[in-house]
């Protein structure tokens, strides 16, 4: 891997928000005109990011991390107005797909039924089938859609759920009968692809034309309920019945007390060391296809993984095994072409040794975050973070700024609010909050080369606008911003803030 030198990236400044996050008629953030909106607000604040949590194909729990595959777009983002610009919808049908939704946080189930319901009625009208069958397609594509069109045939169950033994087993014969019996189906969901690609394309090529690098985020596991693992289990240990020895997760921490039991099954890294992680190229390829960087989740499993028997009831029983380390990374150099890939490293949480010199031989940049720095590290103190790190006030595990100054013990709150050189009231929140201001400020004149402020923070929200909290399953992903937010916000403000602490740079 090539050594970073001092001064290898540019300061510059972004924010974190999730697409769903954006506001907008239909439920959830689509890939439309406020998408377009929040990017004009980047340029015109001096911002040079959009961090985006992963956009790929959702499961039944709706987490972005708990994917059905690790290539597929989420078709939930798709949006509908699109489809009556191409006449595949009328302007009856548009209504009746906004009627009922909430602006106030994403209620997947009616999104989901409702944008489905929709896009199979726009496919019974698309008459460029031919334009779907003949455009080039990604390897996974087919696989993809036949995987989700039997899921179908099968009440969504997940593939190890299925009765057909020659599907579960994916046998050759039985696959070929069903992509027979169900062509049209796949067809349908190759059909949504073209959509979503079609739509990505054109939200990354405004991005680009206004200054604004996207930042995605690759989930370091896949989901047992997944088409990788359907159609590769030897890749990760699963047998032909879906049974897994080992699933991955977090050992107890101070998110939390019985750590995280993800369900997620591990990886058989001597069978993909013997391909040449040929697997993991092809999809880190895709993901910088799709996005300008990507933030690699979970990096310390790389060096090391969390693994805990699949019966285990929490995660307390796991134990570290170790992963594929810098072979890996090189692999990945070789496949692609390229010594400098455009990646960040997550590397939160409990970091050792063997971690940090992974890190330093992959040559990434790693995370740092404000909050972590007065809860016991060091490391994430503002006057302690280099130019090789993006630093956070939080990312989206964390609570908001204003909602962990709260939580603190009032002798922490001064400590905190005394190395910023804050006196006012702390307890004001909104968009004007002097104390979000002087955070920000403090994260903003760090020496990392990147500072992300999650939107929470610009718009100086609460607890009940959190994003995620780790090792819990309900509440979270739901929170929205509400239309007029963005204007709310001192843009001259961040803007000069951006151009003083040297932070006007493209990526």
């Amino acid at each position: 891997m090539s050594e970073q030198t001092i001064n290898t990236y540019p300061r510059s400044a972004g924010v974190l928000m999730p697409i769903t996050t954006l506001h907008g008629p239909f439920g959830i953030g689509v890939l439309g005109a406020e998408a377009n909106e929040f990017i004009d607000f980047l340029s015109e604040t001096g911002f040079h990011a959009w961090q985006v949590l992963p956009v790929e194909s959702t499961g039944l729990c709706c987490s972005p991390y708990k994917c059905v595959s690790a290539f597929a777009g989420e078709p939930m983002l798709i949006d509908p107005r699109m489809l009556l610009e191409m006449g595949l919808i009328t302007t009856e049908d548009l209504e009746e797909r906004a009627a009922g939704m909430t602006d106030s946080f994403v209620d997947y189930d009616l999104v989901k039924d409702k944008q489905m319901a929709l896009l199979r009625k726009a496919f019974e009208r698309f008459d460029g089938r031919s334009l779907v069958k003949t455009h080039p397609k990604p390897a996974w594509l087919d696989t993809y859609s036949l995987y989700m069109a039997l899921k179908d045939q099968f009440d969504g169950k997940p593939w190890y759920e299925w009765p057909d033994e020659g599907l579960r087993s994916y046998n050759s014969d039985s696959l070929k009968v069903a992509k027979t019996f169900l062509s049209n189906e796949i067809l349908f969901y190759s059909f949504v692809q073209w959509l979503f690609h079609e739509q990505w394309q054109k939200l990354k090529d405004y991005a680009t034309g206004n200054g604004i690098s996207i930042i995605g985020d690759m989930p370091f596991y896949v989901s047992e309920d997944s088409v990788e693992v359907w159609s590769r289990r030897t890749l990760f240990n699963a047998d032909p019945d879906g049974c897994f020895p080992a699933v991955g997760g977090a050992p107890p921490d101070y998110f939390s007390p019985l750590g995280q039991h993800w369900g997620n099954p591990v990886y058989n890294w001597k069978l993909m060391k013997k391909n040449g992680y040929k697997w993991w190229a092809t999809r880190v390829a895709a993901a910088l296809e799709r996005y300008d960087y990507v933030r690699l989740d979970h990096f310390r499993g790389f060096d090391s993984y969390w693994s805990i028997p699949s019966d285990a009831p929490d995660a307390r029983s796991g134990s570290w095994v170790r992963g594929p380390g810098i072979e890996l990374f090189n692999a990945l150099e070789t496949a692609l072409g390229n010594d400098d890939l455009p990646l960040i490293a997550e590397d939160l949480g409990d970091m050792h040794g063997d971690v940090e010199k992974l890190l330093d031989e992959s040559g990434l940049r790693g995370m740092r975050v404000l909050q972590f720095g007065f809860m016991g590290d060091d490391k994430h103190l503002p006057h302690n973070i280099t130019e090789n790190c993006v630093a956070y006030t939080g990312t989206h595990d964390n609570t908001t700024m204003l909602a962990w100054l709260y939580e603190l013990s009032p002798s922490d709150r001064e400590r905190a609010l005394f190395y910023i050189g804050f006196d006012g009231d702390w307890s004001v929140g909104g968009p004007g909050s002097a104390v979000l201001k002087a955070w920000i400020r403090a994260l903003f004149t760090s020496g990392a080369s990147l500072a992300v402020v999650p939107i929470q923070d610009l718009l100086g929200y609460g607890a009940d606008t959190r994003t995620n909290t780790p090792g819990t399953s309900e509440g979270n992903w739901l929170f929205r911003i509400r239309s007029g937010a963005l204007a709310q916000i001192d843009r001259a403000y961040y803007k000069s803030l951006i151009k003083v602490s040297s932070r006007d740079n493209a990526m």
